[in-house]
């Protein structure tokens, strides 16, 4: 965990000018490189994913992991007992540990997302956000996964994320690219339309 303890060191030493994507994908990238040298990657990626879905279904735990007023030891604790309920890899407990104590337990989400991103592009697909109003079904991502896949001529991994301020329909983040088709857009657009006329 040489890398992952490095990374942390020079993060820790610019945390008030680092912005938090940046942390993310250091300490994603030290992970990584573990995870590939181990032949983990598939087992680390779900591992970091289901711990994310976890903390972002949870508003309190999202909230105390990002407090300064928690010590990073207690952090560490809960952080501990969520990934052996979820049965993390071991790999992903160490390295969620020791960002945990590297005061980087708020940015636990990201690196999880950072990691994705990078497990995809190993797999040779891509990843996409599909954001909805709702939860939708595994069937209907599949859906998604395979109809983006279809049009872009290339595997994709589709990562769903709720926004009930949406309304309905569906934006895709693919890459630096937004497709939005939200209901919340489209009532946007005709009020501009309307102020317009």
């Amino acid at each position: 965990m040489r890398g992952i303890r490095d990374a942390g060191a020079s993060n820790l030493a610019g945390s008030s000018t680092t912005s938090v994507s940046e942390a993310a994908q250091r300490y994603a990238a030290a992970v990584f490189d573990l995870a590939i040298t181990s032949g983990e990657v598939d087992a680390v990626d779900n591992g970091l994913t289901a711990l994310a879905k976890t903390i972002e279904g949870d508003v309190a735990l999202s909230r105390v992991l990002k407090s300064p007023l928690h010590k990073s030891e207690e952090k560490a604790a809960v952080l501990a007992a969520i990934g052996d309920k979820l049965g993390l890899p071991d790999l992903a407990k160490r390295f969620v540990g020791v960002a945990t104590l590297n005061r980087r337990a708020g940015d636990i989400v990201g690196m999880a997302k950072a990691f994705a991103e990078k497990a995809a592009k190993h797999r040779g697909s891509s990843r996409v956000v599909a954001r909805v109003a709702k939860p939708i079904t595994k069937e209907q991502t599949l859906d998604i996964e395979s109809a983006i896949s279809k049009s872009l001529g290339r595997t994709v991994t589709v990562d769903v994320e709720v926004d009930p301020a949406l309304i309905g329909g569906l934006q895709l983040k693919i890459g630096s690219k937004l497709v939005d088709s939200s209901i919340r857009t489209k009532l946007n657009n005709l009020t501009n339309l309307m102020k317009g006329a």
